[in-house]
């Protein structure tokens, strides 16, 4: 009995040692987990990159900015051919939404915005690969706090 009070008591002084190096360090929250925790969102984590949600052709997403530093990215394959893109805010917070497509060969693409609301437009794929979505609201260069923005979108494209 003495060994198993004993086991405790020096458990007991492991964990609270444990807890007192954690308090010690500064909170770090990743994008990542600030958008998991959205029950908005299905496709999240998708704020960077290698987490891109994949988006088939004609078919309606909705998902949500819920922050300011909150970048959505999808992704699909395309043979060459055009791309129509439609998008809108689910909300009367417009926010101020920008749509960038590019080519996996060219990670950067010129942003387009949603006014009023609303964006649709025609891009043309020159190349058959793999192509990125990047969504996001202007405010992810500023540090105040945005309300969650709701959209949905749909792009039709060549398989």
């Amino acid at each position: 009995m003495k060994k198993v009070v004993a086991s405790l008591l020096s458990l007991s002084l492991v964990l609270s040692a444990s807890v007192s190096a954690l308090a010690a360090e500064p909170v770090k929250i990743s994008k990542s987990s600030q958008k998991a925790a959205s029950a908005n969102d299905p496709y999240e984590p998708n704020d960077d990159l290698p987490f891109a949600s994949f988006a088939n052709s004609n078919v309606s997403y909705s998902a949500e900015i819920g922050h300011n530093k909150d970048v959505d990215w999808f992704k699909f394959y395309a043979k060459p051919g055009q791309l129509n893109f439609a998008i809108s805010s689910l909300t009367s917070e417009k926010g101020n939404l920008r749509v960038a497509v590019f080519h996996e060969s060219k990670m950067s693409g010129a942003p387009r915005f949603v006014e009023n609301g609303k964006l649709s437009f025609t891009q043309d794929l020159t190349q058959e690969g793999l192509y990125y979505i990047m969504i996001y609201d202007y405010s992810a260069f500023d540090s105040k706090p945005i309300k969650p923005i709701p959209y949905a979108f749909k792009a039709i494209y060549n398989q």
